[in-house]
């Protein structure tokens, strides 16, 4: 009979704090958060913006900079919680552009960012490499699209505070892909076979201890119906 292929073991990636790319993306998340305070200074009279747009991406800031620090190399796996909570506030976001077909694509990719990257950290996806083009793409996007059509419409100029708020997502972005870069995966360990032995003989103890001494084992006594048949 053939034997069962044993099912692959899900992949464990994790950081080291002292890679350069974790540093750099500590470095642009925190910068995430102070230009997410900066570009909203004084808009929180508004409970709705100031839950969604302010309280809740610096929320994911810190939660995602602690679990690096913290939980990088031991629990990546739980910076899955401040991604999916930056998830939902762009989904929030999106709702706030002037094209729902734009607002459509943005949460497919919003939600996509969700599936890949969770499952990436939680190893159901053995590879970190679809993530450096799912932040990088993006951010290129961003920057030659969005951004500079935005700075040639003299019509309608960016305002500071909607120019922070877009370097902030921009940080974002960059921390994303600097983390996947710094993705480590695991070296599985080989299960090492032990040598096959053999059952042992079980010897009884009186003749174990005549074995021992060189003498033959005595036979055992006849009955008294055995001698009477054989002399019969």
């Amino acid at each position: 009979m053939e034997k069962e292929k044993k099912s692959a073991p899900r992949a464990k990636f994790y950081v080291e704090q002292q890679h350069w790319a974790v540093q750099t993306a500590i470095i642009f998340m925190a910068l995430s958060a102070v230009f997410r305070i900066v570009g909203c200074w004084g808009k929180w009279d508004d409970p709705f913006f100031a839950a969604t747009q302010i309280a809740l991406p610096l929320m994911c800031n810190i939660l995602f900079i602690l679990c690096l620090v913290l939980l990088g190399k031991k629990a990546l796996w739980l910076t899955a919680v401040p991604v999916i909570l930056g998830v939902v506030f762009f989904i929030i976001k999106s709702f706030t552009f002037d094209s729902w077909l734009h607002t459509v694509l943005c949460i497919l990719l919003y939600l996509l960012v969700a599936v890949l990257y969770t499952g990436t950290v939680f190893g159901i996806i053995r590879t970190k490499w679809l993530l450096v083009p799912l932040f990088g793409l993006p951010f290129l996007y961003h920057i030659f699209v969005e951004d500079l059509a935005a700075l040639r419409d003299t019509a309608n100029p960016v305002t500071l505070s909607a120019g922070l708020q877009e370097i902030s997502v921009l940080c974002v972005m960059l921390a994303l892909l600097f983390t996947a870069i710094a993705m480590k995966k695991k070296k599985p360990q080989t299960e090492v076979e032990l040598p096959k032995m053999k059952a042992p003989k079980v010897i009884a103890p009186n003749r174990a201890e005549k074995a021992a001494a060189g003498e033959k084992p005595e036979q055992s006594p006849k009955t008294e119906e055995n001698k009477a048949g054989d002399s019969k």
